[in-house]
Protein backbone atom coordinates (compact mmCIF):
# COMPACT_ATOMS: atom_id res chain seq x y z
CA UNK A 1 0.00 0.00 0.00
CA UNK A 2 2.67 2.31 1.02
CA UNK A 3 5.21 1.39 -2.31
CA UNK A 4 1.74 2.88 -4.44
CA UNK A 5 1.32 5.55 -2.59
CA UNK A 6 4.82 6.72 -2.91
CA UNK A 7 4.92 5.58 -6.82
CA UNK A 8 1.54 7.57 -7.91
CA UNK A 9 3.13 10.49 -6.00
CA UNK A 10 6.16 10.28 -7.62
CA UNK A 11 4.62 10.06 -11.11
CA UNK A 12 2.57 12.69 -10.33
CA UNK A 13 5.61 14.61 -9.77
CA UNK A 14 6.92 13.82 -12.50
CA UNK A 15 3.91 15.38 -14.33
CA UNK A 16 3.73 18.44 -12.21
CA UNK A 17 7.82 19.21 -12.98
CA UNK A 18 6.79 19.25 -16.80
CA UNK A 19 3.86 20.81 -16.51
CA UNK A 20 5.73 24.17 -14.68
CA UNK A 21 8.26 23.49 -17.57
CA UNK A 22 5.74 24.96 -20.22
CA UNK A 23 3.68 26.76 -17.38
CA UNK A 24 7.01 29.19 -16.62
CA UNK A 25 6.65 30.60 -19.59
CA UNK A 26 3.47 30.98 -20.15
CA UNK A 27 2.99 32.95 -17.03
CA UNK A 28 5.77 35.16 -18.58
CA UNK A 29 4.18 36.00 -21.52
CA UNK A 30 0.90 36.87 -19.71
CA UNK A 31 2.43 38.29 -16.97
CA UNK A 32 3.26 41.14 -19.34
CA UNK A 33 -0.63 42.38 -19.08
CA UNK A 34 -2.02 40.81 -16.02
CA UNK A 35 -0.35 41.11 -12.29
CA UNK A 36 2.07 38.76 -11.55
CA UNK A 37 0.47 37.22 -8.43
CA UNK A 38 -2.91 36.78 -10.02
CA UNK A 39 -1.38 35.11 -13.13
CA UNK A 40 0.47 32.52 -10.56
CA UNK A 41 -2.40 31.93 -8.68
CA UNK A 42 -4.67 31.39 -11.58
CA UNK A 43 -2.26 28.99 -13.07
CA UNK A 44 -1.60 26.88 -10.22
CA UNK A 45 -5.63 26.83 -9.58
CA UNK A 46 -6.30 25.77 -12.70
CA UNK A 47 -3.62 23.69 -14.59
CA UNK A 48 -0.99 22.32 -12.20
CA UNK A 49 -2.77 21.61 -8.97
CA UNK A 50 -5.52 20.11 -10.52
CA UNK A 51 -3.42 17.88 -12.63
CA UNK A 52 -1.21 17.07 -10.11
CA UNK A 53 -3.97 15.23 -7.85
CA UNK A 54 -5.68 13.95 -11.27
CA UNK A 55 -2.47 12.42 -12.41
CA UNK A 56 -1.88 11.05 -8.71
CA UNK A 57 -5.44 9.81 -8.49
CA UNK A 58 -4.97 7.98 -12.40
CA UNK A 59 -1.72 6.45 -11.29
CA UNK A 60 -2.70 4.90 -8.25
CA UNK A 61 -5.97 3.65 -9.30
CA UNK A 62 -4.58 2.02 -12.21
CA UNK A 63 -1.97 0.64 -9.47
CA UNK A 64 -4.84 -0.84 -7.41
CA UNK A 65 -6.82 -2.30 -10.64
CA UNK A 66 -7.12 -5.37 -9.26
CA UNK A 67 -10.32 -5.58 -7.16
CA UNK A 68 -9.94 -7.62 -3.85
CA UNK A 69 -12.73 -10.59 -3.77
CA UNK A 70 -13.27 -11.85 0.48
CA UNK A 71 -15.37 -14.67 1.33
CA UNK A 72 -19.01 -15.02 2.00
CA UNK A 73 -20.04 -14.03 5.61
CA UNK A 74 -22.94 -15.12 7.32
CA UNK A 75 -22.76 -12.45 9.87
CA UNK A 76 -26.28 -10.81 11.23
CA UNK A 77 -26.53 -7.42 9.89
CA UNK A 78 -29.23 -4.52 10.64
CA UNK A 79 -30.34 -1.84 8.14
CA UNK A 80 -31.37 1.63 9.03
CA UNK A 81 -33.50 3.45 6.75
CA UNK A 82 -34.60 6.89 7.69
CA UNK A 83 -37.07 8.22 6.22
CA UNK A 84 -39.04 11.66 6.17
CA UNK A 85 -41.62 12.09 3.69
CA UNK A 86 -40.67 9.27 1.15
CA UNK A 87 -43.81 8.06 0.83
CA UNK A 88 -43.86 8.07 -2.90
CA UNK A 89 -40.34 6.69 -2.90
CA UNK A 90 -39.73 3.67 -0.26
CA UNK A 91 -41.98 0.92 -1.30
CA UNK A 92 -38.60 0.26 -3.71
CA UNK A 93 -36.32 0.84 -1.64
CA UNK A 94 -37.73 -1.67 0.83
CA UNK A 95 -38.73 -4.09 -1.59
CA UNK A 96 -34.84 -4.07 -2.90
CA UNK A 97 -34.03 -5.00 0.67
CA UNK A 98 -36.17 -7.79 1.06
CA UNK A 99 -35.36 -8.91 -2.52
CA UNK A 100 -31.43 -9.32 -0.89
CA UNK A 101 -29.46 -12.72 -2.00
CA UNK A 102 -27.57 -12.66 1.70
CA UNK A 103 -26.51 -15.03 3.05
CA UNK A 104 -27.45 -14.02 7.12
CA UNK A 105 -30.37 -12.93 8.10
CA UNK A 106 -31.38 -8.88 8.07
CA UNK A 107 -33.03 -6.88 9.92
CA UNK A 108 -34.50 -3.76 8.92
CA UNK A 109 -35.15 -0.63 10.87
CA UNK A 110 -37.09 1.96 9.42
CA UNK A 111 -37.20 5.52 11.02
CA UNK A 112 -39.91 7.67 10.47
CA UNK A 113 -38.52 11.29 10.73
CA UNK A 114 -41.83 13.77 11.66
CA UNK A 115 -43.35 12.60 8.28
CA UNK A 116 -46.15 14.28 7.32
CA UNK A 117 -47.06 12.20 4.36
CA UNK A 118 -48.09 8.20 4.12
CA UNK A 119 -45.20 7.23 4.61
CA UNK A 120 -45.88 4.67 7.71
CA UNK A 121 -49.09 3.55 5.72
CA UNK A 122 -46.53 2.65 2.79
CA UNK A 123 -44.44 1.12 6.04
CA UNK A 124 -46.57 -0.94 7.10
CA UNK A 125 -47.86 -2.63 3.81
CA UNK A 126 -44.30 -3.90 3.36
CA UNK A 127 -44.20 -5.52 6.47
CA UNK A 128 -47.04 -7.87 5.33
CA UNK A 129 -44.57 -8.96 2.39
CA UNK A 130 -43.54 -12.30 2.75
CA UNK A 131 -40.01 -12.69 3.77
CA UNK A 132 -37.26 -13.36 5.93
CA UNK A 133 -36.08 -9.89 6.59
CA UNK A 134 -37.35 -8.53 9.62
CA UNK A 135 -39.24 -5.08 9.20
CA UNK A 136 -39.57 -2.54 12.24
CA UNK A 137 -41.11 0.34 12.25
CA UNK A 138 -40.03 3.40 14.58
CA UNK A 139 -41.08 7.03 15.31
CA UNK A 140 -38.44 10.05 15.54
CA UNK A 141 -39.97 12.84 16.41
CA UNK A 142 -36.94 15.38 16.10
CA UNK A 143 -36.70 16.66 12.50
CA UNK A 144 -32.79 15.82 11.56
CA UNK A 145 -31.21 13.32 9.60
CA UNK A 146 -28.91 13.13 12.63
CA UNK A 147 -31.05 12.40 15.26
CA UNK A 148 -33.19 10.12 13.16
CA UNK A 149 -30.26 8.10 12.71
CA UNK A 150 -29.39 8.15 16.39
CA UNK A 151 -32.55 6.99 17.13
CA UNK A 152 -32.09 4.18 15.07
CA UNK A 153 -28.72 3.45 16.19
CA UNK A 154 -29.39 3.01 19.87
CA UNK A 155 -32.13 -0.16 18.64
CA UNK A 156 -28.97 -1.78 16.79
CA UNK A 157 -28.23 -5.22 18.24
CA UNK A 158 -26.05 -6.28 15.40
CA UNK A 159 -21.99 -6.02 15.35
CA UNK A 160 -22.81 -4.28 11.71
CA UNK A 161 -25.54 -2.27 10.27
CA UNK A 162 -25.65 -0.95 7.39
CA UNK A 163 -27.44 2.54 6.06
CA UNK A 164 -29.75 2.83 2.99
CA UNK A 165 -31.44 6.11 2.18
CA UNK A 166 -35.13 5.88 1.35
CA UNK A 167 -34.47 7.08 -2.21
CA UNK A 168 -32.14 3.92 -2.97
CA UNK A 169 -32.25 0.67 -4.15
CA UNK A 170 -30.35 -1.84 -3.51
CA UNK A 171 -28.73 -4.23 -6.10
CA UNK A 172 -29.42 -7.65 -4.91
CA UNK A 173 -25.95 -8.88 -3.95
CA UNK A 174 -25.01 -5.47 -2.77
CA UNK A 175 -25.59 -6.51 1.16
CA UNK A 176 -23.17 -9.86 0.43
CA UNK A 177 -20.28 -7.48 -0.93
CA UNK A 178 -20.41 -4.94 1.59
CA UNK A 179 -20.71 -7.17 4.37
CA UNK A 180 -17.97 -9.42 3.34
CA UNK A 181 -15.62 -6.38 2.74
CA UNK A 182 -16.35 -4.91 6.03
CA UNK A 183 -16.70 -8.01 8.26
CA UNK A 184 -12.94 -9.45 6.46
CA UNK A 185 -10.96 -6.01 6.80
CA UNK A 186 -12.44 -4.95 9.85
CA UNK A 187 -13.06 -1.89 9.00
CA UNK A 188 -14.30 1.02 11.01
CA UNK A 189 -17.03 1.62 7.40
CA UNK A 190 -17.02 0.57 4.05
CA UNK A 191 -18.24 3.04 1.60
CA UNK A 192 -20.72 1.43 -1.62
CA UNK A 193 -20.56 2.43 -5.27
CA UNK A 194 -23.86 4.51 -5.94
CA UNK A 195 -25.16 4.86 -9.82
CA UNK A 196 -27.78 6.83 -10.18
CA UNK A 197 -31.50 5.63 -10.62
CA UNK A 198 -32.84 8.53 -12.51
CA UNK A 199 -30.40 8.81 -15.31
CA UNK A 200 -32.83 9.72 -17.60
CA UNK A 201 -35.77 11.76 -16.29
CA UNK A 202 -33.87 14.99 -17.14
CA UNK A 203 -30.90 17.03 -18.38
CA UNK A 204 -29.59 17.65 -15.01
CA UNK A 205 -29.69 13.99 -13.95
CA UNK A 206 -28.24 12.54 -16.74
CA UNK A 207 -25.17 14.79 -16.01
CA UNK A 208 -25.32 13.39 -12.56
CA UNK A 209 -25.31 10.24 -13.83
CA UNK A 210 -21.86 10.51 -14.88
CA UNK A 211 -20.53 12.10 -11.73
CA UNK A 212 -21.40 9.18 -9.75
CA UNK A 213 -20.05 7.10 -12.17
CA UNK A 214 -17.10 8.55 -13.27
CA UNK A 215 -15.49 11.75 -10.46
CA UNK A 216 -17.02 10.36 -7.37
CA UNK A 217 -16.23 6.68 -7.39
CA UNK A 218 -12.41 7.50 -9.04
CA UNK A 219 -11.95 9.79 -5.37
CA UNK A 220 -13.51 6.57 -3.78
CA UNK A 221 -11.21 4.23 -5.34
CA UNK A 222 -8.13 6.27 -4.99
CA UNK A 223 -9.15 7.05 -0.73
CA UNK A 224 -10.07 3.65 -0.64
CA UNK A 225 -6.94 1.92 -1.40
CA UNK A 226 -5.28 3.43 1.42
CA UNK A 227 -8.35 2.84 3.93
CA UNK A 228 -8.94 6.46 4.10
CA UNK A 229 -12.23 6.80 1.81
CA UNK A 230 -13.30 10.29 3.17
CA UNK A 231 -17.50 10.03 3.42
CA UNK A 232 -18.97 6.63 3.67
CA UNK A 233 -21.96 8.22 3.06
CA UNK A 234 -25.60 8.22 4.32
CA UNK A 235 -27.31 6.57 0.84
CA UNK A 236 -25.26 3.12 1.36
CA UNK A 237 -22.68 2.50 3.69
CA UNK A 238 -21.80 -0.02 5.97
CA UNK A 239 -20.27 0.41 9.74
CA UNK A 240 -18.58 -1.45 12.60
CA UNK A 241 -21.07 -0.34 15.72
CA UNK A 242 -18.82 -0.27 18.39
CA UNK A 243 -16.69 1.89 15.92
CA UNK A 244 -20.18 4.35 15.94
CA UNK A 245 -20.44 4.12 19.40
CA UNK A 246 -17.60 5.15 20.25
CA UNK A 247 -17.48 8.65 18.38
CA UNK A 248 -20.74 9.21 20.15
CA UNK A 249 -22.74 8.74 16.77
CA UNK A 250 -24.05 11.65 14.62
CA UNK A 251 -23.70 15.19 15.23
CA UNK A 252 -26.38 17.25 14.74
CA UNK A 253 -24.75 18.73 11.24
CA UNK A 254 -24.99 19.08 7.63
CA UNK A 255 -22.74 16.74 6.89
CA UNK A 256 -23.30 14.26 9.80
CA UNK A 257 -21.85 11.43 7.36
CA UNK A 258 -18.82 13.36 6.46
CA UNK A 259 -18.14 14.40 10.35
CA UNK A 260 -18.56 10.61 11.56
CA UNK A 261 -15.98 9.28 9.24
CA UNK A 262 -13.06 11.82 9.49
CA UNK A 263 -13.71 11.37 13.40
CA UNK A 264 -13.31 7.21 13.06
CA UNK A 265 -10.29 8.15 10.78
CA UNK A 266 -9.24 10.50 13.47
CA UNK A 267 -8.76 7.25 15.73
CA UNK A 268 -6.74 5.35 13.54
CA UNK A 269 -9.47 3.72 11.92
CA UNK A 270 -9.98 2.14 8.41
CA UNK A 271 -12.50 3.67 6.27
CA UNK A 272 -12.93 1.63 2.79
CA UNK A 273 -14.80 1.75 -0.31
CA UNK A 274 -16.32 -1.44 -2.18
CA UNK A 275 -17.04 -1.18 -5.94
CA UNK A 276 -19.28 -4.09 -6.01
CA UNK A 277 -21.34 -3.11 -3.47
CA UNK A 278 -23.87 -1.22 -5.79
CA UNK A 279 -26.79 1.33 -4.88
CA UNK A 280 -29.36 3.15 -7.68
CA UNK A 281 -30.13 6.46 -6.00
CA UNK A 282 -32.57 8.87 -7.01
CA UNK A 283 -30.80 12.54 -7.58
CA UNK A 284 -31.93 15.85 -8.27
CA UNK A 285 -33.70 16.36 -11.14
CA UNK A 286 -33.88 20.18 -11.70
CA UNK A 287 -30.72 22.70 -11.38
CA UNK A 288 -32.27 24.51 -8.03
CA UNK A 289 -32.37 20.82 -6.24
CA UNK A 290 -28.96 20.14 -7.51
CA UNK A 291 -27.80 23.63 -6.43
CA UNK A 292 -28.74 23.37 -3.00
CA UNK A 293 -27.55 19.74 -2.80
CA UNK A 294 -24.15 20.67 -3.86
CA UNK A 295 -24.48 23.75 -1.58
CA UNK A 296 -25.22 21.80 1.54
CA UNK A 297 -22.02 19.11 0.58
CA UNK A 298 -19.36 22.12 0.93
CA UNK A 299 -21.20 23.01 4.01
CA UNK A 300 -20.24 19.18 5.13
CA UNK A 301 -16.74 19.53 3.87
CA UNK A 302 -16.08 22.36 5.92
CA UNK A 303 -17.95 21.01 8.68
CA UNK A 304 -15.53 17.86 8.53
CA UNK A 305 -12.40 20.06 8.21
CA UNK A 306 -13.55 21.88 11.34
CA UNK A 307 -14.34 18.94 13.56
CA UNK A 308 -11.18 17.13 12.51
CA UNK A 309 -8.74 19.48 10.48
CA UNK A 310 -5.88 17.84 8.59
CA UNK A 311 -3.10 18.08 11.30
CA UNK A 312 -5.35 15.36 13.71
CA UNK A 313 -6.59 12.80 11.45
CA UNK A 314 -4.80 9.28 12.15
CA UNK A 315 -2.27 8.11 9.39
CA UNK A 316 -0.45 10.10 6.85
CA UNK A 317 -2.90 8.46 3.96
CA UNK A 318 -5.79 10.71 5.91
CA UNK A 319 -3.87 13.65 6.44
CA UNK A 320 -2.90 13.59 2.39
CA UNK A 321 -6.69 13.61 1.63
CA UNK A 322 -8.10 16.22 4.29
CA UNK A 323 -5.47 18.07 2.81
CA UNK A 324 -6.75 17.56 -1.28
CA UNK A 325 -10.85 18.54 0.42
CA UNK A 326 -8.89 22.09 1.95
CA UNK A 327 -7.29 22.46 -1.49
CA UNK A 328 -10.64 21.89 -2.94
CA UNK A 329 -11.64 25.27 -1.73
CA UNK A 330 -8.96 27.46 -3.59
CA UNK A 331 -9.52 25.30 -6.73
CA UNK A 332 -13.18 26.40 -6.68
CA UNK A 333 -12.12 30.10 -6.32
CA UNK A 334 -9.28 29.99 -9.45
CA UNK A 335 -11.69 27.66 -11.40
CA UNK A 336 -14.63 30.28 -10.68
CA UNK A 337 -12.34 33.78 -10.82
CA UNK A 338 -9.56 32.44 -13.25
CA UNK A 339 -10.66 29.88 -15.22
CA UNK A 340 -13.95 31.21 -16.27
CA UNK A 341 -12.45 34.99 -17.35
CA UNK A 342 -9.88 33.27 -19.32
CA UNK A 343 -12.67 31.10 -21.04
CA UNK A 344 -14.20 34.38 -21.80
CA UNK A 345 -11.71 36.00 -22.80
CA UNK A 346 -10.24 33.67 -25.34
CA UNK A 347 -13.68 34.00 -27.07
CA UNK A 348 -12.88 38.07 -27.46
CA UNK A 349 -8.87 36.28 -29.01
CA UNK A 350 -7.42 36.59 -25.56
CA UNK A 351 -5.60 33.14 -24.43
CA UNK A 352 -4.46 34.19 -21.38
CA UNK A 353 -5.69 31.66 -19.26
CA UNK A 354 -6.89 28.45 -21.74
CA UNK A 355 -3.60 27.50 -23.36
CA UNK A 356 -1.39 24.39 -23.29
CA UNK A 357 -1.13 24.14 -19.42
CA UNK A 358 -4.68 23.54 -19.39
CA UNK A 359 -4.84 21.59 -22.65
CA UNK A 360 -2.47 19.18 -20.75
CA UNK A 361 -5.58 19.21 -17.76
CA UNK A 362 -8.44 18.13 -19.80
CA UNK A 363 -6.47 15.69 -21.75
CA UNK A 364 -5.57 13.94 -18.31
CA UNK A 365 -8.77 14.28 -17.48
CA UNK A 366 -10.09 12.17 -20.32
CA UNK A 367 -7.79 9.51 -19.78
CA UNK A 368 -8.72 8.96 -15.74
CA UNK A 369 -12.53 9.24 -16.94
CA UNK A 370 -11.75 6.68 -19.86
CA UNK A 371 -10.24 4.03 -17.42
CA UNK A 372 -13.15 4.35 -14.62
CA UNK A 373 -15.22 3.96 -17.14
CA UNK A 374 -13.93 1.18 -17.70
CA UNK A 375 -13.28 -0.40 -14.58
CA UNK A 376 -16.94 0.40 -13.83
CA UNK A 377 -18.19 -1.36 -17.05
CA UNK A 378 -15.74 -4.51 -15.51
CA UNK A 379 -18.37 -4.79 -12.66
CA UNK A 380 -20.81 -5.85 -14.91
CA UNK A 381 -23.21 -3.55 -13.21
CA UNK A 382 -26.43 -2.39 -15.40
CA UNK A 383 -25.28 1.32 -16.21
CA UNK A 384 -27.05 4.38 -18.59
CA UNK A 385 -25.38 5.60 -21.02
CA UNK A 386 -25.69 9.09 -22.68
CA UNK A 387 -23.17 10.37 -24.69
CA UNK A 388 -25.01 14.22 -24.25
CA UNK A 389 -24.87 13.15 -20.67
CA UNK A 390 -21.10 12.75 -20.40
CA UNK A 391 -20.66 16.07 -22.97
CA UNK A 392 -22.93 18.32 -20.36
CA UNK A 393 -20.61 16.56 -17.30
CA UNK A 394 -17.45 17.61 -19.02
CA UNK A 395 -18.01 20.71 -19.85
CA UNK A 396 -20.17 22.52 -18.24
CA UNK A 397 -20.77 20.44 -14.60
CA UNK A 398 -18.07 21.83 -12.82
CA UNK A 399 -19.45 25.43 -13.29
CA UNK A 400 -22.58 24.24 -11.15
CA UNK A 401 -20.43 22.59 -8.49
CA UNK A 402 -18.06 25.02 -8.43
CA UNK A 403 -20.45 27.99 -7.63
CA UNK A 404 -22.90 26.09 -5.38
CA UNK A 405 -19.71 25.40 -3.66
CA UNK A 406 -18.47 28.97 -2.89
CA UNK A 407 -21.93 30.09 -2.02
CA UNK A 408 -21.77 26.97 0.86
CA UNK A 409 -18.68 27.89 2.07
CA UNK A 410 -19.81 31.77 2.27
CA UNK A 411 -22.88 29.98 4.25
CA UNK A 412 -20.69 27.96 6.29
CA UNK A 413 -18.40 31.02 7.31
CA UNK A 414 -21.57 32.97 8.28
CA UNK A 415 -22.68 30.51 10.42
CA UNK A 416 -26.09 29.78 8.27
CA UNK A 417 -28.00 26.98 9.34
CA UNK A 418 -29.56 24.95 6.39
CA UNK A 419 -32.71 22.16 6.89
CA UNK A 420 -32.42 18.25 6.10
CA UNK A 421 -35.57 18.58 3.64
Amino acid sequence: MKRKFILSGSFAMIWLLISVFFAVYWAQEIGEDLPVVYVWWVIIGIALLPGFLMSMMFFSNILNWKRNMYPDTDEDVTILMCAHNEAQVIEKAVRAVLAQKYAGNIRLIIVDNASEDHTKEKIEVMKKIPSDCVIEYTYCEKIGKSNALNHGLAMVDTAYFITVDADTCLQKHAVQKIMNHIVSCKSACVAANLFVKNAEESFITKMQNYDYFLSIAAVKRFQGAYHSTLVAQGAFSAYNTKAVRAVGGWKNVMGEDIVLTYEMLEKGMKSDYEPLAVGYTIVPKTLKELYKQRKRWAIGMLEGLGTVPPWKQGNIYSVFFTMVNCSVIYLDLAFLFGFLPGLLLAFAGYYYFVGFCTLFTVLLSLFMYSSMYLYQQELGIQHEDSLTGFLCFFISFQIIQSAASLQGYISCLLGKKEKWK
